[in-house]
């Protein structure tokens, strides 16, 4: 492995990191910049659910702030990331996942939800800085409870 795709792939698991903080301080423009402006979301729960898509930087702000902003608090933390890079370093493929929860008040109770998440990825490296061009967000588990005080 060269230095330049050791390079590559600390800089993208960077790119996922720095979305999922984002996340918890609930920047959804910051985590907008960091898709392709004809970026792409395809959610789904579980492997057989429906596809549902988010195309383009201004919708996709949209969806993370009506799923963020509401929440009283916001807590990712990120586990294993696999990267496939092309020849030219310039596209990449990965493999992430994720530990999403979130705390929202309903009926004047805190609500737990805590949902486990595989990214499936696509990269592109333009002006020298990687972007998120499509992202498959599939949710694997998802655990929804009354947070005990």
């Amino acid at each position: 492995m060269t230095n330049e795709m050791i390079s590559a792939k600390m800089e993208l698991k960077e790119l996922v990191d720095v979305f999922s903080n984002l996340a918890d301080i609930k920047d959804a423009n910051g985590q907008g910049e960091l898709f392709l402006s004809d970026g792409v979301l395809e959610f789904q729960m579980g492997f057989d659910g429906e596809i549902q898509n988010i195309v383009g930087r201004e919708a996709l702000v949209q969806a993370f702030a009506a799923t963020i902003n509401p929440c009283k608090s916001v807590y990712h933390i990120n586990g294993q990331h696999t990267v496939k890079l092309s020849d030219d370093l310039t596209e990449a493929e990965g493999t992430a996942y994720c530990q999403a929860t979130l705390v929202n008040e309903v009926d004047g109770r805190d609500v737990i939800t805590t949902n486990y998440v595989r990214y499936a990825d696509l990269y592109v490296k333009e002006d020298c800085k990687w972007y998120i061009k499509r992202r498959r967000t599939t949710f694997l588990i998802s655990d929804k409870h009354v947070l005990n005080s």
